[in-house]
């Protein structure tokens, strides 16, 4: 301790001696970098030098900061614990020490001191606020720089220090980041503790009417906690009722010009309070005061724009009486302020801005608050942006020309029979049969009926190999009915199971009409064909196997058939020609091909 108490009494730069003065106090194991017990016995040692340099100050009747002002540094003279804190901060921004090391400092130093003297050691604060923000310094102390703060905060005075209080907020507004979290009011929560006391009873010769004095600083807890009013229609009905009595008196009353004169906004050397007085004898002369008008209205802009603040869920949106009625008195609020001198409209422009900006906040917060941070671009010069070309390739794009390549890298690639092999139907399905089954707890959003391509390909596959599956494929089953029977799941199974009476429902007289014209269909397609002599036995080879099959069939044998052997279509399905008889045989017009 008294190498340092001699060190801060030496003129000189800090990098000169720092480094040099704690190797010789602590002696550490590693040459310019300390331990974390060798951290704590230089911390314990400079906030006992600080607590001692701070009760000498007192003593002398000295201010903190100026206390022992002997050292001069060429341009400025500084006090002992001003160069104390120099030393200190000069190693921890070279990591000689641990980083968070000043910010305690500092800490102990404003709980040690008076008010005027915090304002002192602020300025100190403020004079090195590029330093501690860098971030092997912040990310450190940023949470004992946000506690000392907040602890001058609760120790100012609200009405008194409001320009310490401005310094300390604007300070943390440059030291913390856009996207700092703990310096943001998430939940949106109000100072339900700033009450507005007010008269309740009419004291005597009071000149004015009493119970406009109570609607009137009624308003205040509405203004104060605007959550109260929520989507609650009685609290509203309220709440309106008294407004709309307020700004009939502002109508009723409007002020001049003249008697704006004797307010004047921009004076500079005026001050305003940040709270009015209630009692009842200043309610006429705060009525012709425009800075005490222009105070509520714009309290009543603030209300009306956290009724409607944009990103609330439906249960909080107000109902639409609510919103029509919030208008109407928007309308009037601003109505008013513009109406207000000296120069109202452009005010009322001011405060539009001012909250416009608070609503981007609001959507700020509801979406996570987001980094605002983005990476930089890249510039590039002009000189290299008219060198570059775009590419030609060989095929038209990168992808052909890379699969063409390839090709004559490895000539069997194109000719490799796994390389294009269409799937089994009931493979194919299978996604689909597990999205089907309610066990597997398959979000509906995820099914693969949803996914247009693959219900596409199943379909042409299904056509291909599964004739009788594509035919459930309809208005009732949907894209599901595809899925052949025995990968579909038990339970749903029999939803799409078809029944025997529905396979074929054609009436037997048709079925043996077929079988009759059989003979007489192909006799009329014989002198068609009579023009190529050539073709006519391979006509007659065709279509005698058919007539001997239809007349060696009896009509018992007939009935006996069931849906699955008789020669019936199903619905939706299709028979496909033989190749070798389409090759030869066209049908006249008018014949179905396929329906013999």
């Amino acid at each position: 301790m008294d190498l340092f108490r001699k060190v801060i009494t030496q003129p000189g730069k800090p990098q000169d001696f720092a480094l040099q003065t704690v190797q010789q106090a602590i002696k550490p194991q590693r040459q310019t970098k300390l331990v974390q017990d060798e951290n704590q016995l230089l911390e314990n040692i400079l906030r006992t030098l600080l607590q001692e340099l701070v009760s000498a100050a007192v003593q002398s009747g000295e201010t903190t900061m100026q206390y022992g002002e002997s050292i001069d540094d060429g341009e400025n003279t500084q006090g002992q614990v001003p160069r104390l804190l120099d030393i200190v901060l000069y190693l921890c921004e070279n990591e000689h020490i641990e980083g968070g090391m000043i910010f305690q400092l500092l800490e102990d130093l404003t709980e040690m001191s008076t008010m005027r003297n915090c304002e002192d050691v602020f300025g100190y604060i403020e004079s090195k606020q590029d330093i501690l923000g860098k971030p092997e310094l912040f990310a450190r102390g940023k949470l004992v720089m946000l506690r000392t703060c907040n602890q001058l905060l609760r120790r100012l005075s609200k009405a008194n220090d409001v320009v310490f209080c401005g310094r300390i907020i604007m300070f943390l507004a440059h030291f913390f980041p856009l996207s700092e979290r703990s310096a943001v009011n998430i939940k949106g929560v109000f100072n339900v503790s700033n009450e507005t006391k007010y008269e309740n009873q009419a004291p005597d010769g009071v000149s004015i009417d009493f119970n406009f004095y109570k609607t009137f600083w009624s308003l205040q807890e509405y203004f104060s906690n605007p959550a109260s009013i929520g989507v609650a229609t009685t609290k509203w009905h309220k709440f309106s009722s008294s407004l709309t009595v307020v700004l009939n008196t502002f109508e009723a009353q409007p002020l001049s010009d003249e008697e704006s004169s004797t307010n004047n906004l921009e004076d500079e050397a005026a001050t305003f309070s940040i709270k009015y007085l209630t009692s009842s004898n200043l309610m006429g002369l705060e009525l012709k005061d425009p800075s005490f008008r222009r105070h509520i209205l714009v309290q009543c802009l603030i209300l009306f724009d956290y009724l409607k603040a944009p990103g609330k869920s439906d249960k909080d949106v107000p109902p639409e009486t609510m919103k029509e009625e919030i208008k109407a008195c928007e309308e009037r609020v601003k109505q008013l302020l513009v109406m207000t001198p000296p120069k109202g409209e452009k005010f009322l422009h001011s405060i539009e801005h001012i909250l416009e900006r608070e609503r981007n906040w609001v959507w700020w917060k509801r979406d996570g608050c987001g980094p605002f941070e983005k990476q930089p671009i890249e510039k590039k010069t002009v000189r290299d942006a008219g060198k570059k070309r775009r590419p030609r390739w060989r095929l038209g794009n990168k992808e052909l020309s890379q699969l063409w390549k390839w090709a004559d890298q490895n000539p069997n690639a194109l000719t490799d029979p796994q390389r294009v092999r269409t799937p089994d139907v009931t493979e194919y399905w299978k996604p689909l049969a597990e999205d089907m089954d309610e066990t597997a707890g398959i979000e509906a959003e995820y099914h693969h009926k949803n996914n247009r391509v693959y219900c596409w390909k199943g379909l042409r596959f299904s056509a291909r190999q599964d004739l009788e599956g594509f035919s459930r494929f309809n208005s009732d089953n949907g894209i599901e009915g595809v899925v052949p029977l025995e990968i579909m799941p038990p339970e749903v199974r029999s939803k799409y199971q078809t029944k025997p009476s529905d396979r074929s429902k054609r009436p037997k007289k048709e079925e043996t009409k077929s079988t009759a014209n059989q003979a007489e269909e192909n006799q009329i397609a014989t002198p068609a064909s009579e023009v190529d002599e050539g073709n006519r036995p391979d006509l007659e080879a065709s279509v005698a196997p058919m007539d001997t099959d239809a007349a060696n069939v009896s009509p018992e044998e007939h009935q006996k058939q069931t849906p699955d052997t008789d020669g019936g279509q199903e619905p939706g399905q299709i028979d496909e020609p033989d190749p070798d008889q389409e090759a030869d045989h066209e049908p006249e017009p008018g014949m179905i091909d396929g329906e013999n």
